[in-house]
């Protein structure tokens, strides 16, 4: 059982050091590092496509604006509540998509394009994953 926040370690509670994540560590040819979370992704759940544009992952971004694009032609085209109602859950479920898999595209988008990975590590936050990630690979033969 894990220890309970008390006076002594409230602050340490606070500050979120109990909710620790899983992060996948990459690095690149050149050496360059990256750490992306496992699993949820908040920011691919409420910015979707946008999201995806960020992360350079063209094709998703540009096809999922297509797909909403031809949604709201149809939309206007049949012009009755049961069409906005049907837009409406399939914009939910896409976001759930890109939430439950959005960390994951970014995994496969850098495997494509060369980043290895080098470690799995349990931290708080990317700063420290990185950290961490950084200091397991030091400790691994041919991973400098």
């Amino acid at each position: 059982m894990g220890r309970e926040p008390t006076s002594d370690n409230n602050d340490l509670y606070r500050e979120g050091s109990y909710a620790m994540k899983t992060y996948k560590i990459f690095k690149d040819p050149l050496g360059s590092v990256q750490a992306i979370k496992d699993g949820w992704s908040w920011p691919a759940f409420f910015f979707g496509a946008f999201w995806a544009l960020y992360h350079r992952m063209w094709w998703v971004g540009l096809g999922f604006l297509g797909v909403v694009t031809l949604i709201v032609f149809a939309e206007d085209a049949i012009g009755t509540e049961a069409a906005s109602g049907v837009i409406n859950v399939f914009s939910l479920i896409v976001s759930v998509g890109f939430g439950i898999g959005g960390n994951a595209l970014r995994v496969g988008q850098q495997i494509r394009k060369g980043y290895e990975e080098i470690a799995v590590v349990q931290a708080a936050n990317v700063e420290m994953a990185l950290i961490q990630g950084r200091a397991t690979a030091a400790t691994k033969p041919g991973m400098r």
